[in-house]
């Protein structure tokens, strides 16, 4: 009797050992199938309504409520690309909203003395969004890396008043006006 008991608990552990090694490998295995993924990085900036935050003389002049604020969101894709969101809150409806990036520049240098190129750039944005009375987005994908766009790009975000004429030099007539993805 005692040969069959010793036989069985050897057995019993034998087989708990092997059960463990292969539980063990199993797991092993698993954990070299699933690749690790880098999170993808992204980042907000929130913009007040114009009051002159960028200097005397600039604050907005005309009847939108002063109400609106907007949202820049930057996310890394892949290919050194990245997409840029831009969300209007307390937008008017029915009216179009044009926005964009313009490029820094020593005002020596532009037609009209103003701190940044007159002419939109459309790599880094160019959009609209037509109001609904709250809030709205838009989005474009962008060949530039994230870091490019939140640490090189030197520029500035304009939300133009759609009950105005387009200026691209007077500041007053902007909404929003502020350092790109700052």
């Amino acid at each position: 009797m005692k040969n069959v008991n010793t036989r069985n608990r050897i057995f019993s552990l034998s087989a708990l050992l092997l059960a463990g090694v292969l539980a063990f490998s199993s797991c092993k295995e698993d954990e070299a199938v699933t690749p690790t993924v880098p999170a993808k990085k992204t980042m907000t900036y929130n913009y007040a309504f114009n009051t002159g935050q960028v200097g005397a003389g600039t604050a907005y002049a005309g009847s939108h409520p002063t109400n609106l604020t907007a949202t820049l969101l930057v996310e890394e894709l892949e290919a050194s690309k990245s997409k840029i969101t831009i969300t209007l809150n307390n937008t008017m409806t029915g009216q179009e909203y044009m926005i964009h990036a313009h490029d820094a520049a020593d005002p020596a240098t532009t037609p009209n003395g103003t701190p940044y190129n007159e002419s939109p750039n459309v790599n880094v944005l160019v959009t609209h969004i037509n109001g609904n009375g709250g809030t709205m987005s838009s989005s474009q994908e962008v060949m530039m890396s994230f870091d490019d766009i939140t640490a090189n790009y030197n520029g500035f975000l304009v939300v133009h008043d759609p009950t105005q004429a387009i200026s691209t030099t007077n500041l007053t007539t902007y909404l929003i006006v502020g350092a790109f993805a700052r």
